[in-house]
């Protein structure tokens, strides 16, 4: 008889709970509002070679610095802004301050490449503060 009571006074200490089944992680990117005079930039990266996502991946915001006619872009791998992916390739970059930049993907003192326009020459990204830039999804070939 003891038993029977220790099995209902479990039962109904069961019942009486509120805890409920941890729900399934959504892969959501949040994307954060930009500091005052500055912007953000999101996307996703993408083999150009398979179509996969490339995960672990560092997404630099290489300066473009122009003289007349001409420019040059700088991929600093102390100062530049940068982001890394996540396991579906996405990216955030928050506080980037708005200049031209062009994107580069990949080890700064290794393999990389950047974001092109058809034509084959380096995209030019003008940021603007205030800005949340959806750059889409973007294709590289750095051998993944």
């Amino acid at each position: 008889m003891r038993t029977i009571i220790v099995l209902c006074l479990l039962l109904s200490l069961t019942a009486c709970t509120t805890a409920q089944p941890t729900p399934t992680p959504t892969n959501e990117l949040i994307i954060p509002t930009p500091a005052s005079g500055q912007a953000v930039v999101y996307g996703r990266v993408l083999s150009s070679i398979t179509g996969q996502p490339i995960y672990r991946v560092r997404v630099a915001f290489a300066e473009v610095i122009r003289n007349g006619e001409t420019a040059i872009f700088v991929d600093d791998a102390a100062f530049s802004p940068f982001a890394e992916t996540d396991t579906d390739g996405r990216f955030v970059l928050p506080d980037l301050p708005p200049k031209e930049y062009v994107i580069v993907i990949g080890d700064p003192f290794g393999l990389n490449d950047v974001v092109r326009n058809p034509d084959g020459l380096p995209k030019v990204w003008n940021i603007e503060a205030g800005q949340q830039l959806d750059i889409g999804e973007v294709r590289v070939n750095i051998g993944v």
